[in-house]
Order: C-alpha cells, then sequence, then structure tokens
C-alpha cells in the first residue's frame, strides 16, 4: 500500500458541489484507482434531487492523484486532510 496525495486542479468544475472536500487530501491505498475511489466514498456530498452524482475525486481532469513516499503514517481506509483531520469523523 502506498499514500497518495489528491489535489484539485479545476475547483471550478460544477463536479465539486457533490463533494464535502475540496482542498488536497491524502490516503493509503494499493492503487491511484483504488486512492479515488476511496476519497470518493469519504468526500461524497448528500446533493438534493442528484442521481449517481460524478465524484471529481474520480475524474483525473479535475483532480491530480499522485504517489507520496515521503508519507508512512496514513492508515489504509482512512482519508486524511492537510490539518490531520480525518474525512468522516
Amino acid at each position: 500500500m502506498k499514500v497518495y496525495r489528491l489535489d484539485p486542479t479545476a475547483p471550478g468544475d460544477p463536479s465539486w458541489q457533490y463533494s464535502i472536500e475540496k482542498d488536497s487530501v491524502w490516503t493509503c491505498a494499493a492503487s491511484p484507482n483504488d486512492a479515488r475511489k476511496l476519497v470518493a466514498e469519504k468526500a461524497k456530498a448528500a446533493v438534493a434531487g442528484a442521481t449517481a452524482p460524478r465524484s471529481p475525486w474520480l475524474d483525473a481532469a479535475v483532480t491530480s492523484c499522485a504517489c507520496e513516499p515521503s508519507m508512512s503514517h496514513i492508515r489504509a481506509g482512512t482519508v486524511v486532510r492537510a490539518d490531520g483531520s480525518i474525512v468522516g469523523e
């Protein structure tokens, strides 16, 4: 498992209405795709009237996802904000 950093690259994209997180986050996952899926699940926002919205965290056009080799303290299955707090807690 590796730690990945996900950063918004197109903060004005309409898909951000489907995420409670709008800033950089870190997660520990087996692959970049798994990291994107985990962040999308933990950061999903309930939007009235929306049917199966696409999370911006799944879209490489609006977020980057890069391995962060300098970090190793993040537990698998968690998504961590820059201030150290955990998304979803």
